[in-house]
């Protein structure tokens, strides 16, 4: 999608370079994704709840080094967490190594490790590959936005779905969609259902 549209009479999308109409639009990307589409279009209030949903980069790694995770073997977890710096820094990365033996259940001789950010700790003998994806940032103004769905869904025929609007699982954004689904239906039982062009 390049560009949308909306009035009082709908929805024009641009999609490779030709333009379609209709009555309601989903956005099933992430919060920060939308809003550079909507552009100029996006309203005070998406500016206001989506902005505060900021994504950042990761850097994500599968590796074989151990050393990401604690010393003592006993204290291994599906999820080891590691923040380095003061407490009164503001932002900042933290070391997430995923011991994908234990949360898959994985027998190997070897340990297979998915770590976010701090590639340099890991051996380049025991990387196996490595990714840049976007997650959603959890703040105090995220949580708060959170609450705010109502401001957005819905208005000006407009949706919005993606983990962001929840703890930024894969199956957040799968509840989130269902909750969209939702509101379209409830929005289309008041509405003449011989009146409807669809929704993109």
């Amino acid at each position: 999608m390049q560009k949308v549209e909306r009035s009082d009479t709908g929805i024009r999308l641009q999609v490779n370079d030709e333009w379609h109409e209709f009555d309601q639009v989903i956005f099933a990307c992430h919060s920060d994704q939308a809003l550079a589409i909507l552009g100029e279009q996006a309203s005070n209030a998406e500016l206001e709840v989506l902005g505060d949903m900021a994504y950042q980069e990761n850097e994500v790694v599968l590796h074989t080094d151990t050393q990401l995770l604690p010393k003592r073997k006993l204290a291994w977890a599906s999820w080891n967490y590691h923040l380095k710096g003061g407490a009164d820094q503001e932002m900042r990365l933290p070391t997430l190594t995923y011991n994908m033996n234990i949360l898959q259940h994985i027998e190997s001789e070897h340990t297979f490790c998915v770590s976010l950010n701090n590639s340099s700790m890991i051996s380049s003998d025991k990387l196996l590959r490595s990714f840049n994806y976007h997650h959603p940032v959890f703040t105090r103004a995220s949580i708060a936005a959170q609450k705010k769905a109502g401001l957005v869904q819905g208005k000006q025929g407009t949706w919005f779905c993606g983990a962001y609007w929840r703890n930024g699982f894969h199956e957040d954004g799968v509840v989130s969609a269902l909750e969209v689904v939702k509101g379209i239906q409830a929005s289309q039982s008041t509405a003449d259902p011989f009146e409807q062009k669809g929704a993109a």
